[in-house]
């Protein structure tokens, strides 16, 4: 019996460093961690997005300055092409290039540099500190003081040194990933659309999604500490009901004492939209207040009456009654490097496109988060 031999190929094999937010060449055989070596650089993806976001980027070539080697040559390449396809408006010559064989690597590398950038899947991530880690496992400090001041003191008194206080969270960040495949046959019979390319671009939002929830359970599982809200919808009349400053109060008494002032509250929307339409908030009689930058349940504002506090809210939370009061500082964000690889299997004639992140949102400071029960019925 003759038994066929073949060779499991990776294909344009990428890794993130979110520490100098640059995307190199990758081998995926090489574990991460200490020791680890990255490749050849292929672009900055921080600059990628400043460019984008200026205001003369409708010039497409100007991105391709932030590509390095050889990728710049093949990057100037693709856009002007582009470029070409905008200004003939040739759709056809377009969905030829950006299915072309000839761009795999740069379409990979944008996909898994960018997408952190650009598309907005929830804003819970980008309300906390990013950490990034080099190491997928650690120990990050918190220092609070406990130092005393004397008054008083007597000729020749000696002053007892008083302390400060620190803790530790011990921080390992755990592996996610997704991939999409497509077969020979498939791509035979698929004429007109490139699935496969369109499937690999919407497991990148999907990855931000899964973060932003993520990012929600973390911060709904703060539980141990809380104050008894009031339901800021309530309405007996056409007028609201509770009147929330005593409870605004309440919650500048208790942040009073502590390490670091409140400057974070998270509801889901309909908490911000009854706390803004509240009558003893906008005025009874007084027209509903326009809630600007309100969709897709995702809006910020400044928190009534209380200078500092920042409303986000974001219906990746799953509480329909509580809010969080906090200091932003008490959640991290720690993120590891980012992989994404396409491995060409001859056997099963397939194709597949693989991503891998590490990433973890954790609470470093506890004593910080407190959730607020029944804002909303």
């Amino acid at each position: 019996m003759v038994m066929s031999t073949y060779t499991i190929e990776y294909k344009n094999p990428v890794i993130y460093n979110p520490e100098d937010r640059c995307v190199y060449e990758d081998n995926p055989n090489e574990r991460l961690g200490e020791g680890y070596e990255y490749g050849e650089p292929i672009f900055n993806a921080r600059r990628f997005a400043e460019v984008k976001k200026e205001k003369n980027s409708s010039d497409p070539l100007q991105i391709t300055d932030v590509f390095y080697g050889k990728h710049g040559d093949t990057a100037k390449d693709y856009y002007s092409k582009m470029n070409k396809v905008r200004q003939t408006k040739d759709k056809s010559l377009a969905a030829a290039i950006i299915s072309s064989k000839e761009y795999p690597l740069l379409q990979t590398s944008v996909v898994l540099g960018m997408n952190e950038e650009n598309i907005k899947t929830g804003i819970l991530v980008s309300q906390f500190e990013e950490i990034t880690l080099t190491q997928l496992s650690g120990k990050y400090a918190s220092f609070a003081h406990d130092l005393k001041w004397f008054t008083n003191l007597g000729e020749g008194d000696k002053i007892e040194p008083s302390l400060g206080g620190y803790s530790e969270t011990t921080i390992s960040i755990p592996k996610s990933g997704a991939s999409v495949a497509i077969t020979e046959r498939a791509r035979q019979l698929i004429n007109g659309a490139d699935v496969y390319s369109r499937l690999v671009n919407q497991l990148g939002i999907i990855r931000l999604q899964k973060e932003n929830e993520q990012t929600a359970t973390e911060i709904e599982s703060n539980t141990s500490l809380s104050i008894t809200g009031v339901d800021w919808g309530a309405r007996s009349s056409g007028v609201s009901s509770n009147n929330p400053l005593d409870k605004f109060n309440e919650f500048q008494t208790t942040f009073s004492t502590k390490s670091a002032p409140a400057n974070l509250f998270i509801s889901k929307w309909l908490g911000f939209a009854e706390l803004y339409q509240n009558d003893f908030i906008k005025g009874t009689g007084q027209p509903l207040l326009p809630i600007s930058g309100a969709k897709f349940g995702e809006t910020t504002g400044n928190f009534p009456i209380l200078n500092g506090i920042k409303y986000v809210a974001d219906d990746a939370i799953s509480s329909a009654t509580a809010g969080w009061l906090m200091a932003s500082q008490a959640i991290k964000i720690f993120r590891g490097p980012s992989r994404a690889y396409t491995v060409t299997d001859p056997d099963a004639e397939t194709e597949r496109y693989v991503t891998k992140v590490h990433f973890k949102p954790k609470t470093v400071q506890p004593e910080l988060v407190y959730r607020v029960t029944g804002i909303t019925a």
